[in-house]
Formats: C-alpha cells, sequence, structure tokens
C-alpha cells in the first residue's frame, strides 16, 4: 500500500475510534480497528507526526493519537496504478494476439491455395485422362 492510501486509512481509522469512543483513541484502538499489530500502527502514526498528519497526546497510561493537518496527506506519494500497468500489459497482448491472427489468416490463405492449384491439377490431368478415353 503507498504512503497515500496508508494515511488515508489511518485517519479514516482515528476519526472512526474517535467517534465511537468520544474522545481521542490509543494506537491499540486504531490498530484493532485496522486489523494490525500495535507496533506497525505505532510506527505509522509516528511517521505520520512528523509529517504532521497526526499528533500524539500523553496520557500516563497510553499513547492518544488525534488528527494534525489532514490535508498534508495530499503532499504524500501515490503509487502508479497497477490498472495501468494491467492496461498495458492487456494492450501488448491483443497486438501480439492480433499479429498471431494475421500469421494464422496468412498460412490458412497459402493452405488454401495450395488446395485449390492441386485441385486444377488434378482436375487437368481428370481431363486429359477422359479426353484419352474419349479417343481411344
Amino acid at each position: 500500500m503507498d504512503q497515500y492510501t496508508e494515511a488515508h486509512l489511518y485517519i479514516a481509522a482515528i476519526r472512526i475510534t474517535q467517534h465511537r469512543k468520544h474522545g481521542a483513541p490509543s494506537i491499540e484502538d486504531v490498530s484493532q480497528l485496522l486489523d494490525v499489530s500495535v507496533e506497525s500502527a505505532l510506527a505509522v502514526c509516528r511517521r505520520l507526526q512528523r509529517q504532521q498528519i497526526v499528533e500524539f497526546i500523553d496520557d500516563p497510561f497510553t499513547v492518544k493519537v488525534v488528527v494534525g493537518d489532514h490535508l498534508a496527506i495530499e503532499a504524500l506519494p501515490r503509487e502508479a496504478k497497477k490498472e495501468d500497468g494491467l492496461t498495458r500489459e492487456l494492450e501488448q497482448f491483443m497486438a501480439k494476439k492480433k499479429e498471431m491472427n494475421k500469421k494464422v489468416e496468412s498460412i490458412q490463405a497459402d493452405m488454401e491455395k495450395k488446395r485449390q492449384s492441386l485441385f486444377n491439377d488434378m482436375e487437368e490431368q481428370l481431363k486429359k485422362k477422359m479426353a484419352e478415353m474419349k479417343k481411344g
């Protein structure tokens, strides 16, 4: 997951948990909602804190997290869409398929010419034998 999407996910989790708890959520609450480890959630939140997207409130027993400058998320790098890569690969595949279809059509056309030529040769031979049979 890219940083942009991950930041949006964590901000949404913080806001949902804040709404449910009617107060600032702890890192444990956020990690539980996202179904990730507390250590992983803390590492992401610390990175978001360095970028001033979230702020920590030190409680004597836990660390609470609140949304800071949520607009700073827009400055985070986004991953190139995988659909673009998939679309490009699909286009390449379709181009190769068209090329292969052209080759198959060319081969089929050549085979049809050979078949027609063979048929014409056999017809000429048959006509010659028929002409010989009529004479003889």
